[in-house]
């Protein structure tokens, strides 16, 4: 994974006297650096708490606020790693639910900040059924139920821009296609506000 290479190649950049220190000591830093808004800095450290203290009872808390720093930052491809590694290390009966609620939360989030495809929206709506499936008496469900309203709704925009591009190029049956994946139902229920800047106008650039 690239966000992975990113932030364990961080360890290169570690000045000579800075190594063999306490799990407390980069933990503190990592703290430290989200303070000052460095996330740049607090993964560095990151890379140097969990390269020396593999099993230390603090990479748990570190990486769910780092995590939590970057989603605040609205960097939700690293927040999602954060919760990803988490989940894979740490996941729990008692915890799984809320870190998997937050990484949904920044593939949620994250959509305003790039275009995103087809794959994109049915991946995340897999994400959402499957937290549904698992957790269905999680205090989250709500929220998660939500943000899946809101996926199918930005699907369904995206799939009107692909409806209305073929449609101008008279290719109808491929109009057709993405006109069938339409939920009429949840459009006609909800009546959203088309997006400002829609986001088929990005993706396809025409």
């Amino acid at each position: 994974m690239v966000v992975g290479a990113i932030i364990f190649s961080a360890c290169d950049k570690k000045e000579k006297n800075e190594f063999n220190k306490p799990a407390a000591y980069w933990y503190q830093n990592i703290v430290k650096e989200i303070k000052f808004g460095n996330l740049e800095g607090a993964d560095n450290f990151y890379a140097s708490l969990q390269s020396e203290h593999i099993n230390s009872p603090l990479l748990p808390d570190a990486m769910l606020i780092l995590g939590q720093a970057h989603m605040r930052k609205e960097e939700y491809l690293l927040a999602e790693f954060y919760f990803d590694e988490y989940l894979k290390r740490f996941g729990n009966a008692q915890n799984a639910d809320y870190i998997t609620y937050l990484k949904l939360q920044s593939r949620y989030y994250g959509i305003k900040n790039s275009s995103k495809d087809q794959e994109f929206f049915s991946d995340s709506l897999g994400a959402f059924d499957n937290f549904l499936d698992r957790f269905p008496t999680s205090r989250y469900v709500p929220f998660v139920q939500s943000m899946q309203v809101r996926f199918v709704l930005g699907q369904n925009e995206l799939n009107k821009g692909i409806v209305n591009v073929y449609t101008k190029q008279h290719k109808q049956e491929a109009a057709q296609k993405y006109l069938d994946r339409i939920d009429d139902e949840l459009e006609s229920s909800t009546k959203p506000t088309p997006s400002h800047i829609p986001w088929y106008v990005r993706m396809f650039n025409w």
